[in-house]
């Protein structure tokens, strides 16, 4: 059922970055960074923030004036790490994240962005030293996270970024809320201008 769900969804980005595409002055790029990535909540502990990576398309639709609308497809690597009793373990949680963020840019090249995020996990996995677990039922597999963002525009074609996705939903079948917190900074590169 969950399956089916992601496959309906992952087909309606699909149509809806297709309908975009056809739109005036769409920008269409990437972007790629570091993450760090940690398990927060009042019932967490024991969890350290863990260095990681993400890579992500987007599309830049204009709506009027400096504003803007940013639909992404974004595979994520997030999770935590735990050093403070025994052996260090690090939680892998890998996620197909979906942003969608209204965004205002300046003239001097600044901008901010903010908006939904909606995330599927694709796997979750427990690393003790080299023995590596998969963890897949104990974690959820949708997550919604809030997304809070700035950057600034390097050239006509290059910026670099900060956000901050803070998890909304309780991520974890452990007992407590654990949600997910996710810092990235990265580099956006515009491949493009559609009309």
């Amino acid at each position: 059922m969950e399956k089916q769900f992601l496959h309906k969804y992952l087909l309606l980005v699909v149509c809806a970055f297709s309908f975009l595409a056809g739109q005036a002055q769409v920008k269409v790029g990437i972007r790629s960074g570091f993450t760090v990535a940690g398990l927060v909540g009042p019932d967490v502990h024991a969890y350290d923030a863990k260095l990681s990576f993400y890579a992500a398309g987007f599309a830049n639709v204009p709506l009027f004036d400096a504003f803007s609308l940013q639909p992404e497809i974004q595979y994520s690597r997030q999770g935590a790490c735990n050093d403070h009793e025994g052996p260090v373990t690090r939680e892998r949680l890998n996620y197909l994240n979906v942003p969608l963020l209204a965004r205002y840019q300046s003239r001097m090249g600044l901008y901010a962005e903010t908006g939904p995020q909606f995330g599927f996990l694709i796997n979750a996995q427990r690393k003790d030293n080299a023995h590596l677990t998969n963890v897949n039922g104990s974690y959820r597999p949708f997550d919604f996270s809030w997304v809070w963002g700035a950057g600034y525009r390097i050239t006509q074609r290059a910026g670099v970024d900060l956000r901050w996705n803070l998890g909304m939903t309780d991520v974890s079948d452990y007992p407590g809320t654990v949600r997910n917190s996710v810092w990235q900074i990265g580099l956006a590169y515009t491949l493009g201008t559609f009309h």
